[in-house]
Parts: C-alpha cells; structure tokens; sequence
C-alpha cells in the first residue's frame, strides 16, 4: 500500500490587537471621599498659612491646589488630568472660601469698629483723596457692597488653587 505523504497544513490566525483597557479613574467631585478629604485638608492647611503672609498668601493658595493633588495621588494611587487636578483645587478652593466667608462673617458681626478699621487701613495704604475712601467705605456699607467684597473673596479663594491644582496634576502626573 502506498504510503501518502502528509501534508502540512498551515493556519492563519489573524491576530488583531486587543483595545487596551483605560484605567477608569474616579471622577474628582464633591461626590469622591477622598477629593473631598484631599481637598478639605489642603484648604485648612492653606487657610492658615495664608493669614499672616499677607500679599504672599496667593502663593499658598497656590500650594493648596498643588497639596490636594498631592494628597489625593497619594491616597488614591491614581494620577490626575490637568482637568482634574483643576477642578480638585477648585474644591480646595471652596473649602477655603467657607473658611474665609465664616471668619469674614464674624468680623462683621462681632468686630463693631470693623469698618472703621477698614477705613483706616485704605487710607493709610493708598494715595487716594479721602472723599474717594469716603465713597468706597459708604458703598460697602451697603448690601451691594457686600455682596460685591464677598465675590471678589469667592473669585481669590477659588482661582489660584485650581490653578495650582492643574499645575500639581502636570507636576505629579505620568512621566
């Protein structure tokens, strides 16, 4: 009997490459414990720095949104977007405006020469004609003059730690 050669035979398997799993990353909200314990400790970390260093204390706050990134990669594990490193020191931010607005409050309150000494430090810091202090102390007297000192607050408390938490986010990102 013959004996037949065998044939080899060949398959193809066409090898496609698999999609590469993203890395889900939980979203930085007020929602995220650990966005909201990272955000609250660099808040009152920044909120006590910031006090006694004057013009200096934008640096700080600066720092908070880069110490909030910091502590929540550390905690985490997870690297940060530039994003979300933003809106991580935007919470910082708010936390720090609370703080600010509470003591603010209080000042007013409970402080009855706050506006006398307010007078006194814009005069005493300014080259400004005193009929001008005048007019601006009597316009924050008013409500509006409240609300516009407490959103001028809101906007300096909240931008330089988004700022600095997108700077942290690029820093303490992914090489």
């Amino acid at each position: 009997m013959p004996v037949e050669e065998a044939q080899e035979l060949v398959f193809e398997i066409p090898v496609t490459e698999a999609p590469v799993a993203a890395v889900e990353t939980e979203k930085v909200s007020l929602h995220n414990r650990y966005a909201v314990r990272s955000a609250l400790l660099a808040g009152l970390a920044a909120f006590f720095l910031q006090a006694p260093l004057g013009a200096m204390g934008v640096l700080v706050m600066l720092a908070g949104g880069v110490f909030a990134v910091f502590l929540y990669r550390r905690s985490t594990g997870q690297f940060l977007s530039v994003a979300n490193g933003a809106r991580l020191g935007w919470i910082t931010g708010i936390f720090l405006f609370i703080l600010l607005l509470v003591t603010f409050t209080a000042s007013v309150a409970l402080e009855p020469t706050f506006f006398a000494d307010l007078e006194a430090q814009i005069t005493s810091r300014s080259t400004l004609p005193q009929a001008e202090v005048q007019q601006i102390m009597d316009m924050l007297r008013t409500p509006l003059g409240i609300g516009a000192m407490v959103l001028g607050m809101f906007l300096s408390a909240t931008l330089p730690p988004a700022i600095g938490g997108a700077v942290g986010a690029k820093l303490l990102g992914r090489n």
